[in-house]
């Protein structure tokens, strides 16, 4: 972690859980998850893996009518879901989403946690969630001491690649909203966190686009070439790297 804001999970939503669940924690080489019972709110189960100081959710509705499950309707399956950033100080942040008028379309202040959900529709690209936790090196959302749950292959987020509609206009739609700058590579526009986590956009080669497509782990290297190093899951391409 480094910065005043990081990229602290990444979540993907799947019709059925136990399908998907052991294929992830075997690539990750994770031993033990958590399920978080507080997303039961949200009409969902989930699962949370451990990987570095960073984490990977699955969620799946356990009721009808959730966002999650209108998701995998509208998506037609499996597929990406939510971005999660941890700040250092949440108010600046939430003080601009509320200038833009965008709608925050859930809220929670607790002793360890104040944190927000952006609706899709005005960030762009997933549900994105801003969180500032207290103490800092803690993450809630993972349960408690999720320190002996990492995983054994992965460590910390590297980048996460969001296909949108329009690149150019959602880059700048996040940039305004974390406080940031666009860069431009030969692949697009991207985001760069201080902790040299990227957020990249790309335009969809085909059909609606998808939301959140792709995301990298940083690669331990704990078992030289003995596993692969790519996996597709929940629509999803994951790669240690």
């Amino acid at each position: 972690m480094g910065g005043n804001m990081w990229i602290r999970q990444v979540a993907m939503v799947a019709a059925e859980l136990q399908q998907v669940e052991p294929k992830l924690c075997e690539f990750l080489g994770v031993n033990e998850h958590y399920t978080d019972a507080g997303v039961g709110e949200f009409g969902l189960t989930n699962c949370v893996l451990a990987s570095g100081n960073s984490f990977v959710e699955i969620v799946a509705p356990t009721q009808p009518d959730t966002a999650a499950g209108r998701t995998l309707n509208r998506q037609g399956g499996d597929c990406g879901y939510m971005v999660l950033f941890q700040l250092k100080e949440l108010e600046p942040l939430s003080q601009r989403v509320d200038q833009l008028g965008f709608r925050k379309i859930w809220q929670t202040e607790r002793p360890e946690v104040t944190a927000f959900h952006v609706h899709p529709k005005d960030m762009g690209g997933a549900i994105v969630s801003f969180d500032e936790m207290r103490p800092e090196d803690e993450w809630v959302w993972a349960g408690p001491d999720w320190q002996n749950r990492r995983a054994k292959r992965s460590g910390d987020l590297r980048s996460c690649t969001l296909e949108v509609s329009d690149p150019l206009a959602t880059a700048m739609t996040w940039a305004e909203v974390l406080g940031i700058s666009i860069d431009r590579d030969e692949a697009g526009p991207l985001l760069r966190m201080e902790d040299g986590c990227t957020v990249r956009f790309q335009a969809s080669l085909e059909g609606a686009p998808r939301g959140l497509v792709a995301f990298t782990l940083a690669h331990l290297g704990l078992d030289s070439e003995s596993g692969p190093r790519n996996l597709r899951v929940c629509g999803v391409d994951i790669t240690l790297v």
